[in-house]
């Protein structure tokens, strides 16, 4: 099984000056769990419930929280051809729970963790 065949195809941008108020609410109201941060229209980081999750423990007001100062600047991307066990051990390498999925530098969609384990369950039985 690829990457393609799990992935998420809606990919959710969330502009770099947002707060992680708006973050939140957008990952409430959509249901997503990360946004391809943007500026100027070019992807420059990824934020996620990770993100949020890590200022609510640390007592931060949401809304003045940037997206800025706690997103992801190194992107790890996959190509949608990539197996499910290549994906996943560029993950376990690089300490991430989602990867972009690109070709020829569009990001196409995301594969998360979650995606990984619900296919080999589905597979498995």
């Amino acid at each position: 099984m690829r990457v393609e065949d799990v992935m998420v195809t809606d990919v959710d941008t969330i502009d770099i000056s947002a707060s992680l108020e708006d973050v939140l609410r957008n990952y409430v109201e959509n249901g997503k769990g990360s946004s391809v941060v943007v500026k100027d229209g070019v992807k420059v980081g990824i934020v996620t419930t990770w993100d949020v999750l890590e200022a609510i423990a640390e007592g931060d007001d949401l809304g003045e929280v940037k997206v800025w100062e706690v997103m992801e600047r190194d992107l790890v991307t996959v190509p949608p051809g990539a197996t499910l066990k290549e994906a996943a051990e560029r993950m376990v390498k690089n300490v991430v729970w989602r990867l972009l999925v690109e070709d020829d530098d569009e990001i196409i969609g995301v594969v998360s963790a979650t995606d990984i384990l619900r296919a080999k369950m589905a597979k498995r039985y």
